[in-house]
């Protein structure tokens, strides 16, 4: 083996074998050994809030591996890291565990934790494997991925097509520099790294998701996946495999190698804030879509009762439905119109409208759609009294000529309706 290689593996192991040993100081309260069925793992949870951020090292490395980013995730979200079986301080089983193994131990320890979802997963090199079958197995439990420097399944297949001897030197200089005690778990990601896929699963949910690549390359490295030509090949698929995701960014950095999150932490904990603040917009807006549906319900089954001899408690149903959903004057508004223009009930919109006006009481825009409302229904006198009052509201407020210019067309409409037979 080329000495240089030697040196350059010599010193990736010891670089391990230092975070491997380090010992975690984050909420020492809640730093414990858990119980799953074939064992013990160790775990640190911190923070609060309405997320969980869990983190999964990568190939023979313990939660140490995070310990520049554990205390400001700390201060983001709920935080949970964990040694895998075998590194740190958690014990290894009787034999290596393989992928689906190691998925089932990480699911055990999240309910042994007590760890609520929504999860935020971060996953590095190997730990995305680990996360990627998580979110694929449980996609309502997961709210965002971040992916740093994440392990490719058919990067070796690819690389192999360029120059299959290079790939197996690095094979067996890796193998033949490894301490005999994780032997076993490189024969395990070997064996997925040869198949070049993982289980088959089902696919991952379009949360929002970031992913950190490292483009550093050494064009004259003995290593053939330092090289230029690994390095554009690897980013590529990394771009590839992102594209699958409608929300979050790809993050290349020439300055860090394989471990990010320890020569770039602020990278790390960045992407985490993006994850956590587009996971939130997007749970609020799924919030409000399930406020909406469900009063659009309550409305549809309460169009009968409306126009019959239950109409009062009816109308207390649907102010029940309306003060739970908490909606906004434009969210009203907009259910309203829908109502009106596209279920062709104004009566069940104006009473939408009202609501809006009562809650809303100086807004020149709630009282021009209830004034709509009304004037559909043929209520003109009523009409003309909201289309004023917006008329008002509308120059107290400073509103727009353009709206006040609609104001007193609605309120000429309502007028003209009055005088009709």
């Amino acid at each position: 083996m080329n000495k240089l290689l030697k040196r350059r593996i010599g010193a990736w192991i010891v670089g391990l074998a230092a975070l491997v040993s380090y010992s975690v100081a984050v909420a020492q309260s809640t730093d414990r050994m858990l119980k799953v069925d074939a064992g013990q793992l160790h775990v640190v949870q911190d923070g609060s809030g309405p997320f969980t951020v869990v983190f999964e090292a990568g190939f023979a490395s313990d939660m140490s591996v995070w310990r520049k980013v554990l205390p400001e995730a700390a201060k983001q979200a709920r935080m949970l890291a964990y040694s895998r079986a075998g590194t740190g301080q958690s014990p290894a089983r009787a034999v290596p565990l393989g992928l689906e193994q190691s998925a089932a131990e990480f699911e055990q320890m999240l309910a042994a934790a007590g760890a609520k979802p929504p999860f935020i997963l971060v996953g590095h090199s190997y730990g995305a494997f680990l996360i990627r079958h998580f979110a694929a197995r449980h996609p309502d439990q997961v709210a965002g991925l971040v992916f740093v420097d994440p392990a490719d399944e058919g990067l070796e297949t690819a690389l192999k097509r360029v120059d299959p001897a290079r790939v197996r030197q690095d094979q067996l200089a890796l193998a033949a520099s490894m301490p005999p005690k994780w032997q076993g778990d490189l024969e395990v990601v070997q064996k997925i790294l040869d198949a070049g896929q993982l289980p088959p699963l089902p696919a991952l949910p379009d949360v929002p998701a970031m992913l950190l690549t490292s483009v550093r390359a050494r064009a004259q490295s003995d290593f053939f996946q330092e090289t230029p030509v690994a390095v554009r090949i690897k980013r590529e698929r990394h771009q590839a495999f992102f594209s699958q995701f409608s929300s979050g960014a790809h993050i290349v950095t020439p300055n860090s190698g394989h471990h990010i999150q320890l020569m770039e932490p602020q990278l790390v904990n960045a992407a985490i804030a993006q994850t956590l603040a587009s996971a939130s917009q997007l749970s609020e807006r799924r919030a409000r879509q399930a406020a909406r549906q469900t009063l659009l319900q309550v409305l549809e089954k309460e169009v009968v009762p409306l126009a019959g001899n239950d109409r009062i408690p009816a109308q207390g149903r649907v102010l029940a439905a309306i003060r739970a959903g908490n909606f906004s004057e434009a969210e009203l508004n907009g259910i309203g119109f829908d109502v009106l223009t596209k279920g062709k009930q104004p009566d069940l919109a104006g009473l939408l409208f009202k609501y809006n006006t009562e809650a809303f009481g100086q807004s020149d825009n709630a009282a021009d759609s209830y004034g709509e409302a009304l004037l559909a229904a043929r209520r003109p006198q009523e009409a003309r009294q909201q289309f004023q009052r917006a008329l008002d509201l509308g120059k107290a407020n400073g509103a727009s000529e353009r709206a006040l210019a609609t104001y007193r067309d609605n309120l000429a409409k309502a007028q003209a309706q009055e005088k009709q037979p």
